[in-house]
């Protein structure tokens, strides 16, 4: 009995060290986003009471600001690595579309051909307004401190959950940016986002290019 107490202690000392030791930090995001405009396969069929006609669509959208947050840990494997989960919530509404083919729902018919108004898109029963939530994990190479001021670059690999889509998406990212410390342990920073999503295919079943994503973040983090 003694000797497990020993070992359980042991243990728990060992296991306290070892978080004690870790480096870490977490941040609070704005994200100004901004989707390329996307193009559709051609897509001819009835779907949702919907009957599409050699429908291929090129959607413009609106930009956004969203948030996000991450968290994470500092000076992995070296005091210039580190790695983080970071969560990204945005909303991408359309804007105009244009292109080939119509939709119907057999009371209105959505002509792309003729640029349909948003109103004609919906009431023909289309939305390609969507919630979009991406979860990735990102690893970073924090360059020197240079009074206060750390630029870095980044790369990411996640999923896209996109509202109207039947599955979630493989995400790769690119990141460059920097944080500027306030004092030893709260910053301030600033990032590009290059993002690259994997095709979907909609509830419908209209399938999608690779979408190509565009944000600007503005961030506020705790390191520890």
């Amino acid at each position: 009995m003694k000797k497990i107490t020993i070992v359980t202690l042991l243990l728990v000392t060992t296991s306290f060290n070892a978080y004690a030791q870790v480096k870490g930090y977490v941040e609070g995001q704005i994200n100004y986003t901004q989707v390329q405009d996307l193009d559709t396969n051609t897509y001819s069929g009835t779907a949702g009471g919907v009957t599409f006609t050699n429908l291929k669509g090129k959607l413009e959208y609106d930009s956004d600001i969203g948030y996000g947050i991450e968290v994470g840990v500092r000076e992995f494997l070296n005091k210039n690595v580190r790695l983080g989960v970071s969560y990204v919530e945005n909303k991408i509404e359309l804007k105009k579309a244009t292109g080939s083919g119509t939709a119907s729902n057999g009371v209105e018919t959505a002509n792309f051909a003729l640029s349909p108004t948003l109103k004609q898109i919906r009431d023909a029963g289309l939305n390609f307004d969507n919630d979009v939530k991406t979860y990735s994990l990102n690893a970073y190479y924090d360059f020197d401190n240079v009074n206060g001021l750390i630029p870095f670059i980044g790369a990411g690999l996640g999923q896209t959950d996109i509202q109207n889509a039947k599955d979630k998406e493989f995400t790769k990212s690119l990141y460059l940016g920097a944080k500027y410390f306030v004092d030893k342990n709260m910053y301030v920073g600033a990032k590009g986002t290059y993002s690259m999503i994997d095709g979907p295919e909609d509830k419908l079943g209209i399938k999608y290019d690779d979408i190509t994503l565009y944000a600007v973040t503005l961030s506020v983090g705790y390191q520890f």
